[in-house]
């Protein structure tokens, strides 16, 4: 269940925190990277509806003085990926773009792994058979009468099928690891990891469906998703679903979309508090957070969203209160439903609904060192002082006692 990355293990829920820039965001999207590269599926097209920013490949790679992102040409990046206890060790991938001959514009990354690659295979393949194609070409034009001639190319043709044979059994052996890498990225969540930044107008209005399936970065899809909650098989879950909304005081129950086209579904949402003949009310109208909510519970409950995925900025549009118990609920419903999820915030808030003397509850914080790189460093339990009682996390965040907060004003 467990993934390790970069030296970070990670936990059932595991949240990141640190000031704008430090590169929470890119150590989702490395993440998601990995996974792609992993199942071989690298392209642009692949890439951005999983939440990754695709820009220029320049600006994918590392743009450090030094040397510890370059590949042999320079131009390529670098992975780790490991699983938990049981799994292979460490796998390390090396990404390089793949350009157009005519004008040596981008067209997809290709991943490359010495763990099970020798780099040379296709080179030596290609080499082989050319040398082949020479051979046999000269036995066919030789003469009747230099029969001596004419066995020694034999004898050459005779080692060069060894050699394509031995070539041959390599290549095996490389599609087998590939496939084992992939099986192991499958296991582990990687292969479908996707990072979750809903928007409050993509939420509010039925979109054309997500170019992902069930559910798109920004929201696309919710309503689709939310009818299959009305299946008697999953009532269950709708129920558990309507519960969770009541930490909207105002909130009393409302009705998924029914089979409807999905650009013309709504929900039927009902305030305990307005007069009856005005009381049920769709998404258009809704309060932003609540529909922040309904996603990410929708998201945890449901049966066909990634195991394995991350919430950007999970925070958006919610109160702080809010944000804790919010926090606490996804710990319970990761637990229940086996999800395994990443958020990043701003909000110190978000922390006290963790509870990180567990250890399948993590925090980290992402910080640039003095060279720029960016770090990330476990936050352990705050020890209480002698006849005080335990500080929350959000104050000892705010107070400076455990990073990721701005230190240059």
């Amino acid at each position: 269940m467990y993934a390790l990355f970069v030296m970070m293990k990670l936990g059932r829920v595991t949240v990141l925190i640190g000031e704008n820039g430090s590169g929470k965001s890119n150590i989702l999207e490395a993440i998601a990277f990995a996974g792609c590269a992993a199942v071989d599926k690298l392209d642009n097209a692949y890439l951005a509806p999983r939440g990754i920013r695709v820009t220029e490949d320049t600006w994918m790679v590392s743009a450090f003085p030094k040397t510890e992102g370059e590949t042999k040409n320079g131009t390529g990046m670098e992975f780790s990926i490991a699983g938990a206890n049981g799994e292979p060790a460490a796998l390390i991938y090396t990404v390089n773009p793949t350009r157009r001959d005519e004008d040596k514009s981008f067209l997809r990354w290709n991943a490359y792994s010495p763990a099970i690659e020798n780099g040379e295979i296709e080179e030596l393949t290609t080499n082989l058979m050319r040398k082949l194609d020479d051979v046999m070409a000269n036995i066919t034009n030789e003469s009747p009468d230099d029969k001596p001639a004419s066995d020694k190319l034999r004898e050459e043709v005779d080692q060069l099928k060894a050699q394509a044979n031995l070539l041959s059994i390599e290549t095996e052996r490389v599609v087998q690891k590939r496939k084992q890498l992939s099986d192991l990225a499958a296991r582990l969540g990687l292969a479908d990891f996707v990072i979750y930044a809903p928007e409050n107008t993509v939420l509010r209005l039925p979109p054309p469906e997500a170019a992902i399936q069930p559910l798109g970065t920004k929201g696309e899809g919710l309503f689709r998703l939310l009818q299959s909650f009305t299946d008697e098989k999953f009532k269950d879950r709708l129920a558990e679903l309507q519960s969770r909304l009541h930490l909207f005081g105002w909130f009393d129950e409302f009705l998924p979309p029914d089979d409807s086209a999905t650009s013309q579904a709504r929900l039927q949402i009902h305030d305990r508090w307005l007069a009856p003949d005005k009381a049920v009310f769709d998404q258009r109208s809704a309060n932003e957070g609540f529909l922040f909510v309904l996603f990410y519970f929708t998201l945890l409950l449901s049966w066909r969203t990634p195991v394995f995925f991350a919430i950007d900025n999970i925070d958006t549009a919610l109160n702080p209160k809010l944000c804790s118990i919010l926090m606490a609920q996804i710990v319970e419903l990761a637990k229940k439903y086996g999800k395994q999820v990443i958020c990043t915030t701003h909000n110190p808030a978000i922390l006290d609904g963790l509870n990180i003397n567990d250890d399948e509850q993590r925090l980290y914080t992402v910080q640039r060192d003095e060279d720029g790189h960016t770090v990330v460093n476990r936050v352990k339990p705050p020890q209480p002082q002698p006849g005080k009682p335990p500080m929350k996390l959000s104050a000892a965040f705010l107070a400076g006692h455990i990073g990721g907060l701005p230190d240059h004003f």
